[in-house]
């Protein structure tokens, strides 16, 4: 998985075995530590592979954000789960992939200027992901977002300058 998925995060994979590596990652899964899954989900970005990134962030298997919640996570685990590692600390930001996965990925929003003054919303929706609410504060105020059966709206405070790419 590991060799795999930084040649094609980094673009340095020929294009032909770009359906290969992403057939691999979907075989392997998360087969990898909860810091290397990151760099798993942004290499899947790179490629546009949208929805998979949405089934491994939600996926139920041993390795998943899922089954940190299954053992009564509140932050995120250093390991996949409490076994996998005898002194496993469960407060690792390290391990917080899904969140800026499904900010700048998923939802994507991004900042095109410091401090947030014009962002950039290309959003990536998944079909499986039917209703979302969203909300973060910026120095202007609060950006809302909403996905409702395939339909997506952002509010932005006055004088946020939003770029709407893709569209």
């Amino acid at each position: 998985l590991h060799a795999n998925v930084l040649p094609l995060l980094f673009g340095l994979a020929p294009k032909q075995s770009t359906p290969t590596i992403v057939n691999l990652i979907r075989e392997k899964r998360l087969s990898c530590g909860v810091y290397f899954a990151y760099f798993v989900l942004k290499a899947l970005a790179r490629v546009k592979e949208y929805g998979l990134i949405y089934e491994l962030i939600r996926c139920e298997d041993e390795r998943s954000w899922v089954n940190m919640l299954r053992e009564g996570a509140t932050t995120c685990f250093e390991a996949w789960g409490k076994e996998q590692k005898w002194n496993t600390s469960l407060c690792h930001p390290w391990a917080s992939a899904p969140i800026p996965l499904l900010v700048e990925e998923i939802i994507g929003l991004k900042p095109a200027e410091p401090g947030w003054s014009k962002i950039i919303f290309d959003p990536r929706i998944p079909d499986s992901l039917s209703a979302l609410h969203f909300e973060m504060n910026v120095p202007a105020g609060r950006i809302k977002l909403h996905v409702d059966a395939g339909i997506c709206t952002i509010e932005v405070p006055e004088g946020v300058v939003v770029i709407r790419e893709g569209a």
